[in-house]
């Protein structure tokens, strides 16, 4: 039989070169072929977890107790890095679930034979690598929230030893992402075919995207609030604010300092005040300070180092411990109850404190000790009338009254406050050691001597002056007597009036001697600005107008006071009384040209100014010595006149310090009292949202419709 001719056979196929070998391909035989070799190395691995764990619970627990005063028990205290010890034995502990787990599963576990084993080790892969470099982020971004402080420490103060508490769990996230990442790499040869090794693949992807998109959030947003101030203070009176003074103080800290808050873990508000008033401190210096909060209930340790080192802690006292320098021996404490302000019945009555006081205290402390706990001597000079320091002996009350409150509240801010009375002689000379020279309402000239002494002190010595000259009558009650410093201060452009400023009766200033006068809004001098609107209107008498002369060639003068916009003010050469200021008003009304000899007028007049050298304060004039003395204090705040606070900032201006008022950035509570509900917009507050929130969802639902449709 023929058979049909059949095609030549074809040629062989030539030979395909092999393709890449799978990723982890010599791992996952090593695993299929080792099976128990690979148990034992994560058991032995869990082993090492689990002795870490064991040791690092020991030290979590770890307490010891201090020495006690006789006739009381030890304290207890507690270690300060329990809390990272915690977390690390938790997460060994997690590490030897993981490890112990897998270990066991292919110790005891049938094997699989074929494609099957294979298939098994790829998936013992992933589940020990991927979840112990998932564990490895997770832990990594714990510590680095818990060493956060570190960020600081490292690069604004350049403490290189705290570099390792941020390089560290950074290198943890690294890598424990590497190792999810390396686990993955195995399992990719299946999971085109293998719906359980693709879905453990997806699973593991998407598990080490969300932790690094929320470990990186995480980094960010602790580097940038280390580094910006993240508090917005929405109180209606700034609560939360510091003032101008102590942003300008911190800023010019000469050494860094911290601030030890020792108060009891509580949400009650005076401890959040607390709290934040110290974070505001911290973020403001830009690292110069830092603050650190020691609870007397937990941190019982920290405590008892702080009283060992620190004598100034009282045994059971809360409050505020300021040290300077990095030997932390400038020191000073400030009590709990000096913090606040409380009602008649004071610290320890059943009252919450009505107003928080710390800033201006602290602040106070803080920059007595960075002056090296050296007081400034400030020298008043005596013996032409001027205010008295002391209320008997050789500097009695004179014509001018009193000033030993004033120096009482001066001495309370660490400066020191003395008489300076010249000798009659041409020996007369300001001591070398004034800081400030003070000529407190003379009430007669200077003499020739003393005004001598005065001008080679601000001349040759370039020295600081306060001249606080009101318009006391002259001889016979008739103009206005002079100083004897008019000529001085012509140099320093400056002009003393020699008019008496009266003010136009009124129902709230019903005599015609008392003047209202505010600090010059628009002043971008520093004293002013320490203050901004908190300094109200002072009432005061014996005013004279203090006219800042054409900038020299070497001083300049600024206005840093003005009478009251719109209160109607007129001069007069001398002092009259009632009845001949009212005969003269009546004067005024029916004869224009008194209204001009007079200057009868609602534009502000300067009182005050500020003089400077180039960058370099040199004096402070005002129109009026009254507001300093006892008898005339503004009795408005408390205890305590609000000019005393004008004098001491003037002292800080001239002595290069920022000006720090003590008294006006004490911050009143207030309770809040929602609504009564008919009061209440119910349309805007409930049905606007809703139906915005339906309008979203509807949107949102036609858009996906639309695009199905497509």
């Amino acid at each position: 039989m023929n058979l049909p001719d059949l095609p030549p056979p074809l040629d062989p196929a030539p030979p395909t070169a092999p393709g890449p070998r799978p990723a982890g391909e010599g791992l996952v035989e090593w695993v299929r072929t080792s099976r128990a070799a690979a148990s034992y190395v994560l058991m032995g691995l869990s082993a090492l977890f689990l002795a870490a764990t064991v040791w690092l619970a020991v030290r979590s627990t770890r307490a010891t107790t201090a020495e006690a005063a006789p006739g009381e028990p030890p304290a207890v205290l507690v270690d300060p890095k329990a809390g990272d010890y915690t977390a690390a034995w938790v997460g060994t502990l997690y590490g030897f679930l993981v490890t112990a787990g897998v270990g066991a599963y292919l110790l005891v576990g049938p094997p699989p034979a074929g494609a099957a084993a294979r298939t098994e080790a790829r998936v013992a892969i992933l589940a020990a690598g991927g979840l112990l470099g998932l564990g490895l982020m997770v832990f990594g971004g714990v510590f680095f929230w818990r060493w956060s402080d570190s960020l600081a420490g490292w690069l604004d103060k350049g403490e290189r030893k705290q570099m390792v508490y941020v390089v560290a769990p950074l290198l943890m996230v690294v890598a424990g992402a590497g190792l999810v990442f390396a686990a993955v790499q195995p399992a990719r040869a299946e999971e085109r075919h293998n719906p359980l090794l693709r879905r453990l693949v997806y699973g593991s992807n998407l598990g080490l995207t969300v932790l690094l998109l929320l470990l990186v959030l995480v980094v960010a947003n602790v580097a940038v609030a280390k580094k910006v101030p993240n508090k917005l203070d929405t109180t209606q009176t700034g609560f939360y604010t510091l003032s101008d003074g102590t942003k300008a103080l911190l800023a010019k800290l000469p050494e860094p300092a911290t601030l030890y808050v020792i108060m009891p873990m509580s949400e009650a508000r005076w401890v959040n005040d607390l709290r934040q008033f110290a974070y505001e401190v911290q973020d403001a210096s830009r690292g110069k300070v830092t603050a650190k909060f020691v609870s007397p209930n937990y941190d019982q340790r920290e405590l008892a180092r702080l009283r060992e080192k620190f004598p100034r802690i009282d045994r059971d006292a809360l409050g505020v411990l300021v040290a300077v320098g990095e030997d932390e021996k400038r020191n000073a404490f400030v009590p709990f109850r000096d913090l606040f302000e409380w009602d008649q019945r004071g610290f320890g009555g059943s009252d919450d404190p009505k107003a928080f006081a710390g800033e201006g205290r602290v602040m106070k402390e803080l920059r007595f000790l960075a002056d090296n706990e050296q007081k400034p001597v400030v020298y008043f000079t005596q013996g032409s009338g001027e205010l008295a320091l002391s209320a008997g002996g050789p500097g009695a009350p004179t014509l001018g009254g009193s000033a030993a409150q004033l120096k009482a509240f001066l001495e309370k801010n660490y400066l020191d406050v003395r008489p300076l009375a010249f000798p009659p002689d041409a020996a007369a000379e300001v001591p070398a050691d004034a800081a400030v020279v003070v000529v407190a309402d003379p009430q007669s000239p200077l003499p020739e001597a003393a005004a001598g002494a005065i001008r080679k002190y601000m001349t040759e010595r370039k020295g600081r002056l306060v001249v606080a000259a009101g318009a006391a009558p002259g001889p016979g009650d008739r103009g206005v007597a002079r100083t004897g410093l008019e000529d001085l201060l012509k140099d320093l452009n400056v002009r003393l009036g020699d008019r008496f400023v009266y003010s136009y009766p009124t129902e709230e200033i019903p005599d015609h001697r008392v003047v209202a006068v505010i600090l010059n809004p628009d002043s971008q001098n520093p004293i002013a600005q320490a203050f901004g609107s908190e300094l109200r209107a002072v009432l005061v008498s014996g005013v004279r107008e203090v006219e800042p002369l054409t900038a020299g060639p070497a001083y300049q003068a600024t206005p840093l006071m003005f009478t009251l916009p719109g209160l109607r003010t007129w001069t007069s050469a001398d002092r009259l009384g009632a009845a001949e200021a009212g005969q003269l008003l009546v004067e005024a009304r029916q004869n224009r040209e008194v209204v001009r000899r007079i200057g009868l007028t609602q534009a502000a007049r300067p009182v005050a100014a500020a003089v400077s050298e180039g960058a370099t304060a040199r004096a402070v004039v005002f129109g009026s010595g009254a507001m300093f003395a006892d008898r005339s204090a503004d009795r408005g705040r408390a205890a305590t006149p609000i000019t005393y606070d004008l004098m001491a900032a003037a002292l800080d201006w001239l002595r290069d310090k920022p000006p720090l008022p003590t008294t006006v950035e004490a911050k009143t509570y207030q309770e809040y009292l929602f609504p009564e509900p008919a009061a209440v917009d119910t349309a805007r507050m409930v049905w606007f949202p809703l139906g915005l929130a339906l309008l979203v969802v509807a949107g949102l639902g036609a858009g996906v419709w639309v695009i199905r449709r497509k």
